[in-house]
């Protein structure tokens, strides 16, 4: 059913369940004009008319089924018998509010049309009947008198307006609510629809998974675009389609690996029966018609491959059983090392012979016998049936066991000379071991020696240090390094104030100038040391007399790169002899 024929079911149902409310209103209505005709003796509008209109009504819905049309018959229905109303009460007010009563009904139709017909109706008939009573109340014209809309002696412009414009308030509301009902019904049809259809679909979705657990993996199955479940499943059949035939391929792989292994094992020490036991069991558990293994032989003069193994063998083309290395599609095996497979086999190539006579296999597959790069030999099998590439990953992987147990000779005794030459080397590394050993001892007594020595150092500098002998370092051009506690005390400068500037800090401006003093540090520069008295500034600007030593310090290229001075304070002794020579001079003249 199309999607749209499916959302008007719903509506039809609705159409269904509001037709029997409008179908009550109005025979309730129609009970309602015979029980007004009470008041004003106005049986025969009241049976009449409402007669009328319910044959109208009944009518269009038994005319137009499954039309909207009677609805709008219901609508004009319902406006007439509010026009019936007004008449029999004489005008009466409260008859008007009728239309209002079926305004409501009729928005069980969720149909924002089914309100136009009674719309229509009421305006012209207010209109016309408003206009008619007022032209009888101006001309006095009884005729127009019976006329009755209202109770008033008549109905002005504004008093009419107000009566409209509540109703059409009326009626816009209406037909809002109902666009909104009527949408909301859209929305929920078109939700449980497509509810049904995940239904639908999930029940289609766990049939097939039923299949897909019960093993049919060939259930044909055809999900929707949007139906991502059923796409799931469809990929999780097919992988599963996929695993369980890959892992029957792998289990063919393995168990014939294990098999291969344990011939192999059994029949390692003797190659004739090890290759004829390999390809007799290949053949029989690939079902391949025939097969001959070719082992890499070394007389010493050149290499050949040669037939050690067959089953159901009968080669016309090579009637002997050695192949020269590059000979035939053997031979080429052997020299491209990658497999080769015929599906056109030469007629004088090979043959299988059974009760019905020679023919021509259909498939032959050549296979080296190869295990990282070295190759000790070549399979051919030859079939009526074409190769599956699994089939040819099992031969593979067991051409590798084959051929890694032919090597294994040619391993063993290049294990021998490997031992030969490990044990040989261990000895060596042992001597090594025992020298490097007493360097080590060597090594430890040397640092020993140096922390000793150094030690020994740092406690000749504290001392040093003690004594009150100050001690400075300078860089070859002149420029403080370092000092120690004595000679900052005595300069009255800190460290951090010394390192980094140059000497001439504790030097006559003038005399820094000099050539004598440029020639001082140039010098020292070449290694020329000095000592004896000197004059110096402390940070104060005081003048001291100082006795000091300059020692040149070398790198380890005998270059100098460093400049070692120790002074101490002779500034008393100075004063000292001064003052004597003075008192010497003093006495001198007077006498």
């Amino acid at each position: 059913m199309d999607y749209t024929e499916q959302v008007k079911t719903f509506f039809n149902k609705i159409y269904s369940k509001s037709n029997k409310v409008i179908e009550v209103l109005l025979i309730g209505y129609f009970l309602f004009g015979i029980f007004l005709s009470f008041f004003y003796d106005t049986y025969f509008v009241g049976i009449s008319v409402g007669l009328l209109n319910l044959t109208l009504y009944f009518s269009a819905k038994a005319f137009f089924k499954g039309s909207r049309i009677n609805q709008y018959i219901a609508s004009l229905v319902a406006g007439i018998f509010m026009a019936q109303f007004i008449y029999q009460m004489h005008g009466m007010f409260e008859m008007h509010f009728t239309a209002f009563i079926a305004i409501i009904a009729l928005i069980t139709y969720q149909n924002k049309y089914a309100f136009l017909p009674q719309l229509i109706f009421v305006l012209i008939h207010h209109s016309v009947f408003a206009y008619i009573q007022y032209i009888g109340v101006v001309n006095e014209n009884e005729a127009y008198q019976q006329i009755y809309f209202t109770q008033l002696e008549y109905m002005d412009l504004t008093t009419f307006s107000f009566h409209v414009g509540l109703y059409g308030i009326g009626i816009v509301l209406a037909i809002s609510y109902t666009h909104i009902l009527e949408n909301n019904t859209t929305q929920n049809a078109e939700s449980i629809i497509k509810l049904r259809e995940m239904e639908e679909r999930m029940l289609d979705n766990i049939q097939f998974a039923n299949n897909i657990a019960e093993g049919s993996y060939e259930t044909a199955y055809e999900p929707n675009e949007d139906d991502k479940m059923g796409s799931a499943l469809l990929n999780m059949r097919d992988n599963l389609k996929y695993s369980t035939e890959r892992e029957g391929q792998e289990k063919f792989i393995n168990v014939g690996i294990a098999e291969i292994s344990e011939i192999i094992r059994k029949y390692s020490e003797n190659l004739d029966d090890l290759s004829f036991n390999v390809i007799s069991y290949l053949s029989k558990y690939l079902k391949v018609n025939q097969g001959g293994i070719f082992i890499l032989m070394d007389d010493g003069e050149e290499k050949y491959l040669e037939l050690k193994g067959c089953y159901a063998y009968n080669r016309k083309k090579f009637a002997e059983k050695r192949v020269a290395i590059g000979q035939g599609l053997v031979g080429q095996c052997y020299i491209e090392k990658s497999i080769i497979r015929l599906k056109e086999i030469p007629q004088d190539y090979i043959s299988i012979t059974s009760g019905l006579g020679e023919s021509t296999p259909s498939n032959l597959i050549i296979v080296p016998i190869m295990n990282d790069q070295i190759i000790e030999g070549v399979m051919e099998l030859a079939s009526f049936r074409d190769f599956n590439e699994y089939e040819i990953e099992f031969l593979n992987k067991v051409s590798k066991s084959i051929a890694a147990i032919i090597t294994s000779a040619k391993v063993n005794e290049r294990t021998k000379v490997l031992y030969e030459q490990s044990r040989e080397q261990a000895e060596i590394m042992k001597s090594q071991e025992e020298e490097m050993r007493q360097n080590m001892e060597e090594l430890s007594a040397t640092q020993e020696e140096m922390e000793r020595k150094s030690s020994e150092f740092e406690s000749r500098f504290n001392a040093l240090n003690e004594s009150g002998i100050g001690s400075i370092e300078f860089d070859i051009t002149g420029t403080i390094i370092d000092a120690n506690d004595s000679f900052c005390d005595l300069m009255k400068y800190s460290k951090e104030e010394l390192k980094g500037y140059h000497h001439k800090i504790f030097v006559d401006p003038e005399y820094s100038k000099s050539k004598e003093y440029q020639k001082f540090w140039k010098d020292l520069a070449n290694g020329i040391a000095y000592k004896g008295e000197l004059v110096r500034y402390t940070k104060l600007g005081k003048l001291i007399h100082l006795y000091g030593t300059y020692k040149v310090l070398y790198d380890r290229s005998g270059k100098p790169n460093a400049v070692l001075k120790f002074v101490f304070d002779i500034t008393p002794y100075v004063k000292g002899n001064e003052s004597s020579q003075q008192k010497g001079k003093l006495a001198d003249s007077v006498s």
